[in-house]
């Protein structure tokens, strides 16, 4: 499935058995698509961006049952990765990623997502506190995405989940097919809405103190309940991950 298109979103429960580990071949591309690709990412350099071309996770192959998920990951990079975001493929040359989100909620039952900065690729964007695969979730082969989800709650919210004073308790949810594959973890913090921003207004100090800009502009705090989340739905225009409205519904029993 291409990008350009709206993707289809589909939503399960996240099985028991999740294994995801990496294929030692790097992703064929054939030497004209990576000529494109080239070319893409130099205009994105001239037209002032600095992304960095890192390594990128694409999937290979998936096998999926009631019980069981199972991926094979191959190396790529971030230019192939963005040139496939906006580029119609053909399906064995997609760049479809694996991503860990994280769906937070405070004490005092509010829902937290985060705006997306201007340098970003998705500036502006409302999303979970999400990240892809590192090198550093790899040991031998086997992917530890759970290690991808403790690494951005703490570099995006300041947030450890394995601070029991901050995280009262974190379990998988649900597993969600658009185009790529996101694996969605219920996060229930020790803390409420108000110690979260006061926290997260020190971190971003702290950030800005070290020459580091926070890759959120805002974090956005929404009340758990069925009236808030659908005014949020209806009334809020800014852009959303594309999978946000379905699982905060799904979430929620909004049908």
């Amino acid at each position: 499935m291409g990008w350009g298109k709206i993707p289809m979103i589909k939503i399960k429960t996240i099985p028991t058995d999740v294994r995801i580990t990496v294929s030692p071949e790097r992703m064929y591309l054939p030497h004209s698509l990576h000529e494109s690709i080239n070319l893409y990412w130099e205009s994105l350099k001239a037209s002032g961006k600095t992304f960095h071309r890192g390594t990128i996770f694409s999937i290979k192959e998936m096998i999926e049952a009631r019980d069981k998920l199972h991926i094979t990951l191959q190396k790529t990079d971030y230019a192939h990765f963005l040139y496939s975001k906006y580029n119609k493929l053909p399906i064995d040359y997609e760049c479809r990623v694996i991503v860990a989100n994280g769906l937070i909620v405070t004490k005092d039952n509010y829902i937290v997502l985060g705006e997306m900065n201007s340098r970003t690729a998705s500036p502006g964007r409302l999303q979970f506190i999400a990240g892809g695969i590192d090198e550093s979730d790899i040991n031998q082969q086997s992917v530890n995405i759970f290690k991808s989800l403790i690494r951005e709650t703490k570099e995006e919210i300041g947030v450890d989940l394995t601070n029991s004073n901050l995280v009262e308790k974190v379990r998988p949810r649900y597993i969600v097919h658009w185009g790529s594959v996101a694996l969605v973890y219920l996060i229930q913090l020790a803390i409420d809405r108000s110690e979260l921003q006061n926290r997260y207004k020190q971190f971003e100090i702290a950030l800005k103190k070290a020459g580091v800009e926070p890759e959120f502009s805002s974090i956005i705090l929404l009340s758990a309940d069925c009236e808030s989340i659908s005014n949020f739905l209806k009334y809020d225009n800014r852009p959303r991950l594309d999978f946000l409205s379905a699982v905060l519904k799904k979430e929620l029993n909004m049908g």
